[in-house]
């Protein structure tokens, strides 16, 4: 079998093979050794969580626990705290150790007094070469107090914009650091003209039955913004059709609106031929005169007939002479 190695520039750990190849450890144990020996310096993290980043089960992981104190990788101690609490001390080695070389390597416990006796030299730490203040990305504590600026007016009104939410609406209530890490998107809000109440009601609406009311408030402050309104004045408002529309000056049965192109007081029909006259006697007054002719007639008044005499009376001669 070929293999093709790169050696590692950062983040690699110096492991023995003897470890790696170790006959009588499970790869959970052997994977769980290495987890912990790659944790940075100071890095105080129980077996039980690295299992759990691991993705190593309960049963694996005591199996696993089982063969490392077997093999002299593991120790475990349980202690009496400060307070009357037990608490269980581990420690992990990339090779095996005697007990005494455990106790021996066990670092003491956190808060635990220093043994008496004359002090030990320390020694100096070397100094920087350079001057940390123009050679680190966080500046020291003196400068940043000094270029320390207070909050703008407008992010402060913002924020007590923000607070005052969970006053009006009790599900949008929030703590004073969120509200100041989201008052810059707050901020938009009010340049647009608007005052706090519009804002208040305009980002309170529909939001009492959102899932998570708070992450529907920062979508809509971040991504909801709404256009800027254009002052009242800047353009004339169009006026409709009708109001340009004038009545025909012509004969019509009904009032008959057009629209003029220049000043014109008669309609296109009107302006292309003469209109139609309606004839006389025709319509109602011809309906009105023969109804009262019928109705004279029933009530014994003969009127003028026609010639020929009525339709009735024919029928009635004919009969009579059959």
């Amino acid at each position: 079998m070929q293999r093709h190695v790169i050696a590692p520039s950062r983040f690699f750990s110096q492991v023995p093979n003897d470890l790696i190849r170790h006959p009588r450890l499970s790869a959970n144990a052997v994977r769980l050794l290495l987890w912990q020996l790659s944790l940075p310096d100071g890095a105080d993290e129980p077996l039980s969580r690295t299992a759990q980043r691991a993705g190593i089960g309960k049963v694996a992981f005591q199996q696993a626990k089982r063969q490392l104190r077997a093999e002299h990788y593991l120790f475990e101690w349980r202690r009496q705290g400060e307070r009357g609490r037990w608490i269980t001390v581990q420690l992990i080695a990339n090779t095996p150790l005697t007990a005494e070389e455990a106790r021996a390597a066990l670092a003491p416990p956190a808060g635990t007094p220093p043994a008496p006796g004359a002090p030990a030299d320390r020694p100096a730490a070397p100094q920087p070469r350079e001057d940390p203040g123009s050679n680190t990305s966080h500046p020291t504590a003196a400068a940043a107090t000094s270029g320390a600026v207070p909050a703008a007016p407008r992010e402060a009104e913002a924020e007590a914009l923000l607070l005052s939410l969970g006053r009006a609406a009790p599900f949008l209530a929030m703590a004073p650091r969120k509200a100041r890490r989201w008052a810059p998107f707050a901020v938009r809000w009010l340049g647009l003209g608007m005052t706090a109440d519009e804002v208040r009601s305009t980002l309170i609406s529909g939001l009492e039955s959102a899932r998570s009311p708070l992450g529907a408030l920062r979508w809509r402050l971040e991504h909801a913004l709404p256009r800027p309104s254009e002052p009242v004045g800047t353009a004339p408002a169009p006026s409709p059709r009708v109001t340009r529309m004038r009545e025909c000056a012509g004969t019509h049965v009904q009032p008959r609106l057009f629209l003029p192109d220049e000043d014109e007081r008669l309609c296109a029909d009107c302006r292309s031929g003469p209109a139609e006259t309606p004839r006389a006697g025709g319509g109602l007054a011809a309906f009105r005169a023969a109804r009262a002719a019928d109705t004279a007639r029933g009530c014994g008044q003969r009127g003028p007939e026609p010639e020929g005499g009525s339709g009735f009376a024919r029928v009635r001669a004919e009969a009579e002479r059959m």
